[in-house]
């Protein structure tokens, strides 16, 4: 008899602190289902990250296992650590039994933990995409199979690793017969593009910005609501108004960064904090303190403060 599915759906009703569509909440139940990893893209502030944390809270699954993607990253990192260096000063000690061997100074990582465990829970591989192309390709079979084998352990250590109370896994890792395979939520800002063939075992995601006025202060107000600040709904829903027109216009003056929901939830924190109301808050007339928190590059700045056409003089 199959074990039951360790996960419950998730819903856009049941995220209640992070605002997101339907058609979202589907994608993400099939990625569950069918266990594949979801690639989440989108510009840079657009909820990529809120979103892994969402489904964790809505699956009761705990507190998410985040790995921060750096340009020295690879995949092996996230699987398990070899501490050869320890193991070197060990083998040293003729007393030290313990430095005869391998498998004591092999140590799980994030994802391989998650793997071997086989306890229901969200992996956070976040902004995949700064690493070299090396990280998603060398990760290719692992998100396909969810198991991997540790190149560093001698295969004659796999039995003495598996039986080490401390340890509890052989040569080759992967989930226990019954486990949970781990939910697993990849970010990318397409700062690179990513492989082909990584792309093909994932479902897509594309985070876009919302120009709906009551989605963008439904998104702001539950921002607010995590920390606990209660600002007044006038000026939040006049500032997204205004929002939505240097946004307008950034686009239209092809910013390198349009200001993106992040922006906008500071911006409405600094407008309180400021105690500026209807009357003082106009995307046309922007203040130095509104430009440090919408718009995040000088080359942009400039080309914001750039007369347009319209009203340049004839």
């Amino acid at each position: 008899m199959a074990a039951p599915f360790p996960y419950k759906s998730f819903s856009a009703e049941a995220a209640t602190d992070y605002v997101t569509t339907p058609e979202v909440a589907e994608i993400v139940n099939l990625a569950i289902h069918l266990s594949r990893p979801l690639l989440v893209e989108g510009e840079a502030g657009c909820g990529k990250t809120l979103l892994a944390h969402a489904i964790a809270a809505v699956l009761d699954l705990g507190d998410v296992v985040a790995v921060t993607v750096k340009s020295t990253s690879q995949a092996k990192d996230l699987l398990y650590r070899f501490d050869a260096l320890r193991r070197l000063q060990d083998a040293q000690d003729p007393t030290n039994e313990k430095g005869r061997y391998v498998h004591p100074y092999i140590h799980l990582q994030p994802l391989g933990n998650a793997i071997a465990s086989g306890k229901p829970c969200l992996v956070l591989i976040d902004e995949i995409d700064k690493a070299d192309i090396d990280f998603p390709n060398d990760l290719l079979d692992v998100l396909d199979r969810y198991e991997f084998e540790i190149d560093d352990l001698p295969a004659e250590e796999s039995a003495l690793c598996a039986d080490d109370p401390n340890k509890g896994f052989g040569r080759v890792v992967k989930a226990k017969p019954g486990g949970a395979k781990p939910i697993v939520v990849i970010t990318s800002n397409r700062e690179k593009p990513l492989p082909e063939p990584f792309l093909r075992r994932c479902l897509y995601i594309q985070l876009t910005f919302p120009t709906d006025p009551a989605l963008l202060a439904k998104i702001v107000q539950s921002n607010l609501s995590r920390s606990g600040e209660q600002i007044q709904e006038s000026l939040i829903h006049h500032a997204v108004q205004e929002f939505l027109a240097v946004r307008q216009r950034s686009e239209e003056c092809g910013l390198q960064k349009p200001p993106s929901t992040s922006e906008l939830v500071d911006w409405v924190r600094a407008l309180h904090w400021q105690q500026r109301d209807q009357t003082n808050v106009s995307a046309s007339e922007l203040r130095p303190a509104d430009h440090a928190i919408l718009l995040k590059l000088q080359r942009d700045l400039e080309t914001w403060k750039r007369p347009s056409d319209s009203e340049a003089p004839g």
